[in-house]
């Protein structure tokens, strides 16, 4: 099979290998299609510790081909989603119950190779059924939708609360949409690039704000819209800016989201405001426990996936697609990767 290979930071190949054989509880899966995310790229750059020469990708839709002996809970024909990552079954957070902490955890395209392949094996248990209706390029968002459920859920948003995200990325617009399902009463989206901005506008924000144009943005939305300030601020650019905005536009006993992954460290901080207005921050990863909601929501149709999907690729173009992702070209968004064509 065609797989694409990361030989070092920054250099992919596409290579023919053996397609992996299977294991009882293993299920061998036609890959579809593959969308390539900043985790992705994080490995890409060598941000990220990643197994040598590991094929890259963990989120992904594609068609069961095959089964071991001792699998039940899908079959060949069938069309599915996989978790992007799942516990090792054995360390303390996994027998506790909280294996999104595990220890050791098994990671598609870091510790074990990833989709962005003609065929993937992956065990049957981290992988969901999704209806044939379902687009391959909706089908591949599942896990970016599992993981901004899980950022909404933790934020305790509720009926017609007042919701600022910084960050209208492809996790950002996703997490809109499921705000407004959820009823909240006023969303603001706040980032820097017109583009995406108008997309937020299409996707149900009620207002947006380019921060490079409106440098005082932070004061108009005080004083405008949110005298009190944001029931929920959920920060999903990955900057410290970001999170700053967010601890300041936050209403007192609001909730401020640490979604986005950054490197950096927080210089500034204001400690203060923790203790006066009692603000909650708390932080968001993965999607573990959300997949089936996910799988609802695209089934139903409830999300546009579609017009947030910029850039298509072959499995041949992997390489251009991870140069465009990582540099930011031709205003892509999001980019996919066919990987039967």
């Amino acid at each position: 099979m065609k797989a694409s290979i990361l030989t070092g930071p920054g250099k992919l190949e596409l290579v023919n290998i053996p397609i992996p054989k299977l294991g009882s509880r293993d299920v061998l899966v036609k890959v579809d299609c593959v969308g390539i995310c900043g985790t992705d790229v994080s490995v890409y750059r060598g941000f990220y510790n990643a197994k040598e020469n590991i094929i890259l990708g963990h989120e992904f839709c594609g068609e069961v081909v095959e089964v071991g002996e001792d699998v039940v809970k899908v079959k060949p024909s069938d069309y599915i989603i996989s978790e992007a990552s799942w516990g090792c079954n054995s360390c303390y957070w996994c027998n506790s119950g909280y294996p999104s902490y595990c220890e050791a955890p098994n990671m598609l395209g870091r510790t074990i190779n990833g989709s962005l392949a003609e065929y993937i094996v992956v065990p049957d248990v981290v992988l969901h059924k999704i209806d044939k209706g379902v687009s391959p390029t909706e089908g591949q968002s599942a896990v970016g939708v599992a993981t901004a459920l899980r950022a909404v859920h933790r934020s305790g948003m509720r009926f017609q609360d007042k919701v600022l995200i910084v960050g209208p990325g492809y996790s950002g617009l996703i997490m809109l949409q499921l705000c407004k399902i959820g009823g909240a009463g006023f969303i603001v989206m706040a980032g820097t690039r017109e583009n995406r901005l108008d997309i937020a506008k299409n996707t149900g924000a009620d207002f947006t704000v380019n921060v490079k144009l409106n440098p005082d943005w932070e004061k108009t939305l005080l004083k405008d819209y949110v005298p009190q300030g944001f029931d929920i601020c959920i920060e999903a650019s990955g900057t410290v800016s970001g999170l700053l905005s967010c601890i300041k536009l936050v209403k007192k006993g609001g909730t401020v989201v640490q979604f986005g992954a950054s490197f950096d460290m927080i210089d500034n901080l204001p400690q203060k405001d923790f203790y006066s207005r009692e603000i909650s921050l708390i932080g968001s990863k993965g999607g573990y426990g959300f997949y089936p909601r996910a799988v609802e929501l695209l089934q139903n149709h409830r999300l546009k996936i579609e017009p947030l999907v910029t850039h298509n690729f072959g499995l041949d173009e992997v390489a251009r697609a991870f140069e465009v992702m990582d540099r930011r070209l031709d205003n892509v968004l999001r980019a996919v990767v066919f990987c039967q064509k």
